[in-house]
């Protein structure tokens, strides 16, 4: 039986052979893609693995944050607690304090510094002083404007009197009657008050002093004027002494030199040139008559 197979097969070997070798060329042509497949398929699977352990410490750390920070808020809470209640309670002793100070305070001066009828009688009192100062300032008040009537009148009175001295030349004489005067035979009364004021315009004091042209015999005395100022043999010896041996003192023309102007103009100059940082004159790139020189970092070519 197995001989009758075996030939029957063995009719077929070359169809068999070649259906091995097409099945592993197959296979190894598809060796290289199953390969990346399965590397495919291991990166999708230790990423999701990966993702996974990635957001279990995620929350593993969330936890331990929210934990601590739970903790540290608590904290931070029963610290700003107590010190409103700190606060709180200060305020609260404070004003009790200030209750108790308050009523101690009006207890001492009701019953040793103030006292209500010694109050009432001081207040009495300078209510009474303040209508005597009252009735002092009405009085001089009173005196003052009585005063300034007084003044003005004379004043008024010192016009009229300098105005009826102006007037003397219009006065009546024995020949004509004057503008003042109505009838002829009546005298005017201003008149009267001009000739009251006008001989005091006629008391001048004449100057002790004033030139004459009469001739002074030789045995006539006359006072001198008063000397002003004293002068020669008259000052006081040390006055003259100290105003001989003073130091010279020469002005400043003759302490100035007649080159001033040169010397200062010099010295000017060499004040600038100690200040100059180069002494070659500035000139624009324009008008330069000699080589321009590099500097040394740029003529030579670094190493």
């Amino acid at each position: 039986m197995a001989a009758l197979i075996f030939i029957e097969h063995w009719d077929e070997r070359s169809t068999v052979v070649e259906d091995v070798f097409a099945a592993a060329r197959e296979a190894e042509l598809n060796r290289q893609r199953e390969y990346d497949a399965a590397l495919h398929i291991q990166a999708v699977m230790r990423g999701v693995r990966l993702r996974q352990f990635i957001k279990y410490l995620h929350m593993c750390a969330i936890r331990i944050q929210m934990a601590w920070r739970g903790y540290l808020g608590r904290m931070e809470y029963h610290r700003e607690l107590a010190a409103k209640v700190e606060e709180r309670q200060l305020n609260y002793f404070h004003n009790m304090a200030t209750k108790i100070k308050k009523v101690w305070k009006g207890h001492y001066v009701r019953k040793n510094v103030y006292d209500y009828y010694a109050m009432k009688k001081y207040l009495g009192a300078l209510e009474e002083k303040n209508k005597i100062v009252r009735e002092k300032l009405r009085e001089y008040e009173e005196e003052m404007r009585q005063r300034e009537e007084l003044e003005a009148e004379v004043k008024q009175l010192e016009k009229y009197d300098k105005y009826a001295r102006s007037c003397h030349y219009m006065m009546s004489t024995q020949v004509k009657a004057g503008v003042f005067v109505k009838d002829s035979d009546q005298s005017s009364g201003f008149e009267e008050q001009i000739k009251a004021v006008f001989p005091k315009d006629l008391s001048k004091k004449k100057n002790k002093w004033h030139k004459t042209d009469k001739k002074l015999d030789d045995n006539s005395t006359y006072e001198l004027p008063p000397l002003r100022r004293v002068q020669g043999p008259f000052k006081n010896p040390s006055v003259v002494y100290m105003q001989r041996h003073k130091s010279l003192k020469p002005t400043l023309k003759v302490q100035t030199d007649f080159n001033t102007e040169d010397v200062a103009k010099e010295k000017d100059i060499q004040e600038e040139w100690c200040k100059r940082v180069i002494d070659a004159e500035f000139a624009p790139f324009s008008r330069m008559k000699y080589e321009y020189m590099p500097s040394l970092h740029k003529k030579y070519p670094v190493l």
